[in-house]
């Protein structure tokens, strides 16, 4: 596949099953069919977030599709600003249901997922059952809720969270609005979705081009980041490949919780370990991790080959080394 820098960014929607619309863009070359990929923000992000890496990996040939989940940014929703697991894989789900369409994208090759932080593991569930799914790129990827909460939260935030839901349940059941709480905080006082305090670098690289973006979510969204465990599918990716991108400083998704789910993964499978944290993979380790990104959807999302047999793989468990 050619480098092209003849892409053009354009705006796109979709419309989910019960007919949300999500708003994304578009990278791609005019009047070429090519090898699809799809991508996906983290928690509480949106699109522009991650836009950087879709021009990245459009620049080497791809189409590429980045979009707000529902409830986000331009998208949709009735209830704004949840996150909820289930519903955005579905919609994912649905946003590859039209890709495969659309005159830009070669869907004889299949499409191969980008998510990066919640939506890694969003990308590792979808690519382990979805069959048009040749490949997966989770960067720094929550992969277990329950292990997570451990580290991010003290004993006495999580008794908080758990007063606070128990209020909200009620609430919502009540038919009031539900409670909000920040995405992230650079005040080590402040109870937030995502506790470890974050540089206010990162804040105003979230701001940037970003008009659309709040720094806030639904509570109930804290109860499913927590409750979400994307290792369990981590066995049954295989054959699809895996590259995981951790970052050795991350004290959101941890890198000892993501590298022993690594080696429940089979063959084909790659880990690139950079030395920053969470939020500096989108800045100052950007480089690194588009460049492994794009390599690996390079090797592994390449034209006219066909998608190897799931009845090929062996029923051994193969564990790698990183």
């Amino acid at each position: 596949m050619k480098n092209s820098e003849a892409f053009v960014r354009r705006d796109i929607e979709f419309k989910t099953e019960d007919g949300t619309v999500l708003r994304g863009y578009l990278h791609a070359e005019p009047n070429v069919a090519a090898p699809c990929i799809v991508m996906a923000h983290g928690f509480g992000g949106i699109k522009e977030h991650i836009d950087h890496y879709a021009a990245a990996f459009a620049a080497s040939g791809f189409t590429v599709i980045v979009y707000d989940h529902r409830g986000f940014g331009t998208s949709e929703g009735k209830l704004r600003l949840e996150v909820d697991p289930y519903v955005q894989m579905a919609d994912w789900r649905d946003v590859i249901t039209q890709a495969t369409e659309l005159p830009e994208v070669d869907a004889a090759t299949g499409v191969g997922l980008w998510g990066s932080s919640f939506a890694g593991g969003l990308a590792m569930v979808i690519g382990a059952n979805d069959p048009r799914v040749r490949c997966v790129v989770a960067q720094i990827p929550q992969v277990s809720g329950h292990l997570n909460s451990r580290q991010m939260f003290s004993v006495e935030q999580r008794a908080e969270l758990e007063r606070r839901l128990a209020a909200d349940r009620r609430g919502r059941v009540a038919g009031e609005a539900p409670e909000m709480i920040p995405v992230f905080s650079s005040d080590p006082n402040t109870l937030c979705a995502l506790p470890p305090i974050v540089e206010q670098d990162f804040i105003d690289f979230a701001l940037q081009d970003s008009p659309s973006w709040s720094n806030e979510v639904t509570l109930r969204s804290v109860a499913h980041l927590l409750e979400f465990e994307p290792a369990g599918w981590m066995p049954h990716l295989a054959p699809k490949p895996l590259l995981m991108i951790v970052g050795r400083a991350d004290t959101c998704t941890f890198p000892e919780v993501q590298l022993a789910a690594f080696e429940s993964a089979r063959h084909p499978k790659q880990v690139l370990v950079h030395e920053g944290g969470h939020f500096d993979t989108y800045t100052d380790h950007f480089e690194q991790s588009s460049e492994a990104a794009t390599s690996w959807f390079l090797e592994h999302l390449r034209d006219g080959e066909e998608f190897p047999s799931m009845a090929a793989v062996p029923t051994a468990v193969v564990l790698g080394t990183h």
